[in-house]
């Protein structure tokens, strides 16, 4: 089992069969749902065709709509294929998981740190309720939006996680590998969007009080008030936490990214050789 994405053409490989005698599985084509049910139906396909290849009485066992092919090694080897669109998407989807995003939040503790000390204003400072109390859904998800997306290219960009065409010249791979660094940055930034929105809205609730918070506010306090500051007060930290993601540890952010370890196990394999 193999977590290196392969493709064959613009289709992902879910499976290989080599000399008639290995075979291999690709973990990310699997997707990020119902990761055990494929990887199981794929391997007993992949056994099928190991052991009972020869007896012709037998029909061919098939993974859902997939099929085995010629593989283009031009030795008779053999792969089964995913459909090009949605295999393209669910692979993308299945880098992202064995990229494990939350891997990132203990990366990303500087960024966490300044975030959560920005934080605070929203726990202390009035000013910050009453804005967030006279704010739409609307408005405090689209400050929400721009915060996370804020956070993702302040990771991605300083730290050289865009890869280029000097870096990987095929355009196929390129898209996907930088899609699922987007896609792993997103997530991390989201988990930590999550923990900070539930520390916040904890403070909130613990040091304010109802009748205060009214008082400031000038109407009855109700939970959804609660919600909103926290809301407000994570989106504004989370900002002020994409400048403390640049003092992060580069090594750290950049294993958590496939072409990174993509690299580094290329290293090794020419080292060893």
């Amino acid at each position: 089992m193999s977590e290196v994405p392969r493709r064959l053409g613009s289709r992902p490989v879910i499976a290989e069969l080599r000399d008639g005698t290995t075979g291999a599985l690709y973990v990310p084509s699997f997707g990020t749902l119902a990761v055990r049910h494929r990887a199981v139906a794929a391997a007993l396909a992949m056994l099928h065709e190991l052991i009972e290849a020869d007896d012709s009485s037998r029909r061919p066992r098939r993974y859902f709509k997939s099929r085995w092919t010629a593989s283009d090694s031009g030795e008779g080897d053999e792969v089964l294929l995913t459909s090009s669109l949605f295999g393209r998407i669910r692979l993308v989807s299945g880098m992202i998981r064995c990229n494990r995003p939350w891997r990132l939040v203990p990366t990303l503790s500087g960024a966490l740190a300044a975030a959560s000390a920005a934080s605070a204003f929203g726990v202390f400072y009035a000013s910050i309720w009453q804005m967030a109390a006279s704010m739409s859904l609307g408005r405090l998800a689209m400050v929400a939006i721009t915060a996370v997306l804020a956070m993702t290219v302040w990771v991605i960009y300083p730290n050289g996680l865009w890869e280029k065409r000097t870096f990987r010249s095929s355009t196929i791979d390129r898209w996907m590998y930088n899609a699922a660094t987007v896609g792993t940055v997103l997530t991390g930034a989201l988990c930590m969007y999550a923990l900070l929105f539930a520390v916040v809205l904890f403070s909130a609730a613990v040091v304010i009080s109802p009748a205060f918070l009214a008082e400031q506010i000038g109407r009855t306090a109700s939970v959804a008030d609660y919600f909103a500051l926290a809301w407000l007060a994570a989106s504004l930290g989370t900002v002020a936490g994409a400048v403390g993601s640049s003092v992060a540890d580069r090594e750290d952010i950049l294993g958590a990214t496939y072409g990174h370890r993509e690299l580094i196990r290329r290293q090794s394999a020419a080292s060893s050789s």
